[in-house]
């Protein structure tokens, strides 16, 4: 019997199938569990399905002969670039909570700085694993378990610094509930092989962003980015940081004031020297995008070891049942 309680599974194969169907295909499972990865294995019994989970308990229970399911704690014994489809289920990263106001400005901007490295190293963990066992043209069902959209950005960046095809269409925010509690579940797709148009990407989210949002910004032009670092997340519409090892290489934000009438603003990236802000009007987007984006393949050409993460944002995508 169906229960209304439990229906996480459902709602995964349900987003997945509705995008591509699975017979006879090799589909790698990350991070969903085995039970996801089960309940693919009896849909689809011409598919060969592998678990990957380092969980002991999972790991532990023996392979039912009827289905082809297998269960690793690792996927060393396969190749690279074997599977046709890499199903990817992550949390949210931890991060540390926000600074209190009393905290020196310097504190305050260490935070963030050290908040923009995690969220760094957390998005290129997730995306390189997913990566390197996709086929070309093999596909990637990446799945955020979080309430808000803030990382998602981050996500498409770190898979297309994988060489991987992210289609911002795809993103759907999914509603479902496992173990009798409620959970939201983020899905992007993304093809081995490609290039994503980051332009495209960039100008959907600042578009949708400015589209959304409701909130006046602060007078921020003409100063110091450190002071910006410290600024609410209710009010940033999409952010970048460009960051490598200790030194902030450069920053790169994206405001809406309503009462200037869609002015928006962006940080001017000088290396070695303190970024401050300019700001275009509405009409202007399209500048303010050519040059994010020629920032990011700048960076990238200077230094292959530049790394992107996003700060805070709280804009919405559509609440999509399937």
């Amino acid at each position: 019997m169906h229960n209304p309680d439990n229906n996480y599974e459902e709602k995964i194969i349900g987003w997945i199938d509705k995008n591509r169907t699975l017979p006879g295909q090799k589909i790698l499972c990350i991070g969903t569990g085995v039970e996801p990865a089960r309940h693919l294995a009896r849909l689809f019994p011409s598919s060969q399905v592998v678990c990957l989970t380092d969980s002991k308990y999972e790991s532990s229970g023996e392979n039912s002969l009827r289905e082809p399911l297998l269960i690793e704690k690792d996927a060393s014994s396969y190749d690279g670039g074997s599977f046709d489809t890499v199903i990817a289920c992550s949390d949210a990263p931890l991060l540390p909570e926000h600074p209190a106001d009393s905290f020196p400005r310097w504190e305050r901007g260490t935070f963030y700085l050290r908040k923009a490295s995690l969220l760094m190293e957390y998005y290129e963990e997730q995306a390189h694993l997913p990566g390197r066992h996709l086929k070309p043209g093999g596909t990637l069902f990446n799945l955020v378990q979080s309430e808000r959209d803030e990382y998602l950005l981050g996500y498409c960046l770190a898979l297309a610094a994988e060489e991987l095809s992210v289609d911002p269409s795809s993103i759907r925010r999914i509603l479902c509930r496992r173990d009798g509690k409620r959970l939201v579940l983020h899905g992007i797709i993304a093809f081995a092989g490609g290039r994503t148009d980051i332009q495209s990407l960039i100008a959907g989210s600042l578009n949708d962003s400015l589209d959304r949002m409701n909130t006046t910004a602060p007078d921020y032009e003409g100063r110091d980015a450190e002071i910006m670092l410290q600024a609410d997340a209710g009010e940033l519409l999409r952010g970048y940081h460009i960051y490598q090892k200790e030194q902030l290489m450069g920053k790169l934000a994206v405001y809406s004031s309503v009462q200037r009438e869609d002015v928006i603003y962006y940080f001017t990236d000088v290396a070695g020297d303190t970024p401050y802000l300019k700001r275009f009007h509405t009409q202007d987007r399209e500048t303010v995008i050519r040059h994010m984006v020629g920032e990011l393949h700048r960076q990238r050409a200077a230094d292959k070891n530049v790394h992107w993460a996003q700060l805070e944002l709280h804009d919405d995508w559509s609440e999509t049942e399937l």
